[in-house]
């Protein structure tokens, strides 16, 4: 990338890091920097936007970044389910009135920027952020640092594989929408299909620019290389989803639950379960999870 476009690329991300995330997300994040092993405090997601708006009242989206799995989780079954399939989720509670709750992931900063290259297998974690994100509380200059660093190379990730799935001369809503159509479907996803127009609409001139900084023009014969690339991603992501969620129902509490409230929300039907499985949810929840993929109810 030209100096230039890399530093236009670094102060847009930077601004938006430095962005005031509201005082509720500033008290969580109080409260979880103050773990051992904590090198950074992002928020991130839907609450994020809603909370800079002065609207926010639902769960707020942290993600904790470590030095590393031992230092935080310590030596045992968590730190090494963390080192093989990143991010461990938690529920996070501050009790206030009305209380402050949170989902949080957590992972270790080398993890974190490993998974931001257009080469990394897994591509949650570049596409998340390739959004905006608000660094709410680092360490020290070297951790900012480090955090500044993996957000612009997940952004220029995000537009190196828009530019392979776009179709020559897009604009700027053709281009996210190709991207953000391939990233959520390598997912499982409940969404509604106008979710990519939704994060566009909350920051329009910010995805212009990328767009207009970072797009490239690629041949067709480099755009089936990444066909073929993408393909295995896509299929790799869908079961690491539906392993991450397992392994959530077992971490985040109430995990099973809202992940079922929100395919009946989304779906507009009911998740039926058996008797068992209502009583035993960290059981069921890979099996329950499994069904509503095949039924189509998890994309």
């Amino acid at each position: 990338m030209a100096s230039g476009l890399a530093a236009g690329l670094r102060s847009l991300i930077e601004g938006e890091l430095d962005r005031d995330p509201g005082p509720r997300a500033r008290a969580m994040a109080e409260k979880l920097a103050a773990r051992p092993g904590v090198a950074a405090v992002l928020f991130y997601g839907a609450q994020m936007r809603d909370e800079a708006a002065g609207g926010g009242g639902g769960p707020l989206d942290f993600y904790l970044l470590t030095d590393s799995n031992i230092a935080y989780h310590g030596a045992g079954l968590s730190a090494a389910a963390n080192y093989l399939l990143p991010p461990n989720v938690y529920y996070e509670r501050i009790d206030e009135s009305p209380p402050i709750e949170a989902k949080v992931a957590v992972a270790t900063l080398a993890a974190f920027r490993a998974r931001m290259r257009p080469d990394a297998l897994d591509t949650t974690f570049w596409a998340r952020f390739a959004q905006p994100v608000i660094l709410v509380w680092s360490r020290g200059p070297a951790e900012r640092e480090a955090v500044v660093d993996a957000v612009s190379t997940a952004v220029e990730t995000a537009a190196w594989w828009g530019s392979r799935f776009a179709p020559a001369e897009a604009d700027t809503e053709a281009f996210w929408s190709a991207l953000f159509t391939h990233t959520y479907g390598s997912e499982l996803r409940v969404e509604s299909g106008g979710r990519v127009q939704q994060l566009m609409a909350a920051a329009p001139g910010r995805y212009q620019r990328i767009h207009e900084w970072l797009a490239e023009a690629v041949d067709q014969p480099e755009r089936r290389r990444a066909a073929t690339a993408w393909r295995r991603r896509a299929a790799l992501g869908k079961f690491r989803n539906l392993a991450r969620l397992t392994k959530a129902a077992f971490t985040y509490r109430g995990g099973f639950a809202y992940a079922l409230s929100k395919v009946e929300r989304h779906s507009g039907k009911a998740v039926e379960l058996a008797p068992w499985q209502r009583r035993w949810p960290w059981l069921a929840a890979p099996f329950v999870l499994w069904r509503l993929w095949r039924e189509k109810r998890l994309k």
